[in-house]
């Protein structure tokens, strides 16, 4: 992953990062429910991971990168189904911030799913 790609990529995961602790901010401030919490706090903590995995794929760790790109992609498809349910405990406000983090992780999906970065962290040894 060169240079300009990963401050994109990183700066995306340093975006849903700060979106998803505003998130817990205001769930504080309005006192979300049970749901809200647990979600936020998984998203905050998804994006603290994302973070570091850009860190290491940067460094060159194959798996490191299939995490990061696995997360990225698994993550939205997620989101649309809570944001899509309609009675699931999470408020209008909640399901909007899930909708931009959604496509946050998404467009940093495609960055990292490119084939050029891809090729980047080539299979060595074992399996073919």
């Amino acid at each position: 992953m060169d240079n300009k790609l990963y401050g994109r990529v990183r700066a995306l995961f340093g975006v849903v990062l700060a979106v998803s602790a505003a998130t817990l901010a205001v769930a504080a401030l309005v006192g979300g429910s049970p749901a809200v919490w647990v979600r936020g706090v998984i998203v905050v903590v998804i994006s603290a991971v994302l973070l570091l995995l850009a860190g290491r794929a940067f460094r060159g760790s194959r798996p490191a990168y299939l995490r990061m790109r696995l997360m990225s992609t698994v993550a939205p498809v997620a989101i649309v189904v809570i944001v899509a349910l309609p009675h699931d405990g999470f408020p209008v406000w909640m399901k909007a911030e899930q909708a931009v983090v959604g496509v946050l992780l998404a467009l940093a999906a495609v960055m990292v799913g490119r084939k050029d970065v891809r090729r980047a962290y080539p299979r060595t040894g074992g399996r073919a």
